[in-house]
């Protein structure tokens, strides 16, 4: 427990300063930001290989780490030149061009059979997909003040997206471990239940709130709330759908470790697993609040 704690204390400061970047004069915070969220995509596209690899299904590890490069050169030449429909819409190409990409070097370079290249290249542009492109739509999230024409709305969005991420999880685990009660999904997530999943829409509408109240507090933040008409309802259903697709999040990396037969996604972090364990449930919040940005910026 006392690791466990140490970890998840350096793990709080370290995605706080992070955040705290984006106040940095001229664009120096954003460029710091994109590295941490790199990172992120980084070792979490190392560790979905080893649990594909696992599962028996091969794949091209040193491709999906490159992929991870590919991806964010993309953002880069698209994020100031488009809005957020076809910015997505060049790196979904990206991605189906690098599946191609995969496909013939692995008819050229493995001499196999071209279906187990196929399954190769399928199974690599899989581990691409999740979680780096999704993980790599908070890039996209944090380059858009431009196209919002309003600065550090970008923050109000990642803030939002870490708050309901953090609060769903840390409500789930108390009021589970406090109610208990029946499980949510016994073969997927035994520890699970129905009231910590409650508990957890609770706290995810309380991060969405907390977000709120700082944005309508403080001058800087303020002026995004105001262009965009963005009111309190509107965050509550942002904390309340965000929470229940995070924790959609959540059983969908049980379930792939369990068919793989592995208990953490990896060992980078003692006591808390891996990198995959961490952003499981914000893969699938940053996702919701990519598509929810699309609707608001419209």
């Amino acid at each position: 427990m006392k690791q466990r704690i140490i970890t998840g204390t350096i793990i709080a400061i370290i995605t706080a300063l992070a955040i705290a970047s984006k106040l940095l004069p001229l664009t120096i915070g954003d460029y710091i930001f994109d590295v941490f969220v790199l990172a992120i995509m980084f070792v979490s596209g190392l560790e979905i290989s080893d649990i594909f690899s696992k599962s028996g299904k091969n794949n091209y590890k040193i491709a999906i780490s490159i992929y991870c490069v590919v991806n964010y050169v993309i953002t880069l030449f698209t994020v100031k030149k488009f809005n957020l429909p076809m910015i997505l819409l060049f790196q979904i190409f990206g991605l189906i061009l690098y599946f191609f990409i995969i496909w013939i070097v692995s008819l050229l370079m493995e001499k196999k059979e071209k279906k187990n290249c196929l399954d190769l290249a399928k199974n690599s542009i899989l581990c691409c997909f999740y979680p780096i492109f999704l993980l790599g739509l908070m890039i996209n999230i944090n380059h858009i003040d431009i196209i919002a024409g309003t600065k550090y709305f970008s923050l109000i969005i990642i803030l939002m997206v870490f708050a309901v991420t953090m609060l769903t999880d840390t409500f789930a685990f108390f009021v589970g471990i406090t109610f208990k009660g029946p499980k949510l999904a016994p073969t997927i997530s035994p520890k699970k239940t129905i009231s910590g999943s409650i508990g957890g829409l609770i706290g995810g509408i309380c991060g969405a709130l907390l977000v709120y109240a700082l944005a309508k507090n403080v001058s800087i933040l303020s002026v995004g709330l105001e262009m965009y008409n963005l009111n309190i309802w509107e965050f509550v259903l942002f904390g309340l759908a965000g929470s229940l697709v995070g924790q959609c999040g959540d059983l969908f990396e049980s379930k792939i470790k369990r068919q793989a037969g592995v208990k953490d996604s990896g060992t980078i972090f003692p006591g808390h697993g891996g990198m995959l364990d961490r952003v499981d449930a914000m893969t699938f919040v940053v996702t919701f609040m990519f598509i929810a940005l699309v609707v608001i910026l419209a």
